[in-house]
């Protein structure tokens, strides 16, 4: 494994587990077995490892998550695979889960992969309103309703307060979502 990404890696974890502002450099140097002199190669200062591990999380989330959405027949299976897909996601990535948990690097909203990935799911939605197979609502609240409850389920499982892993109700809280979302009351 390359040394960036050992040193990317390591800060996942100490930033997960210790929290941006209380992770050392030295901590995940150390963890890395890496060099000062690697360390600054690659990242100039603590913000800008930290942006790229933020950076580097979102980006395997989302990919997930629109591969699962995006190979969806239909708005109910797309929806509910949505759902599915974020709770296994958070599961099986805890340290990145954290990450995504904790505050937002500035510039991240702006990232041309953070707007293309809203564009698809946006336009995904769309194309199922059109149809009325979806309610159609503002993106924001399609969001809150789509995927608020599975967020919540999983921050407060890897803050250590739910004892029943994300993955393992993932039918429960994808049905929910299906029916806060679908167009009609089938």
């Amino acid at each position: 494994m390359k040394i960036r990404d050992r040193l990317l890696l390591a800060a996942e974890r100490q930033f997960a587990e210790r929290g941006a502002l209380e992770a050392t450099l030295t901590q995940i140097r150390d963890a890395a077995g890496a060099s000062v002199g690697a360390l600054y190669h690659h990242f100039p200062d603590k913000a800008e490892l930290y942006r790229q591990v933020w950076v580097h999380a979102l980006t395997d989330y989302q990919e997930h998550f629109w591969v699962a959405v995006g190979q969806s027949t239909d708005a109910q299976e797309g929806v509910t695979a949505g759902v599915r897909e974020h709770l296994r996601w958070v599961t099986e990535n805890q340290y990145r889960a954290k990450v995504l948990t904790s505050a937002r690097p500035p510039g991240v909203r702006d990232s041309d992969s953070n707007r293309e990935f809203f564009t698809n799911v946006y336009r995904w939605w769309r194309t199922h309103a059109r149809y009325g197979a979806v309610r159609d609502l503002d993106f924001d609240l399609v969001y809150a309703l789509w995927l608020g409850p599975a967020q919540e389920y999983a921050r407060q499982w890897l803050g250590g307060d739910m004892r029943t892993a994300p993955k393992d109700v993932g039918k429960e809280l994808a049905d929910a979502a299906w029916i806060a979302l679908r167009a009609d009351d089938r």
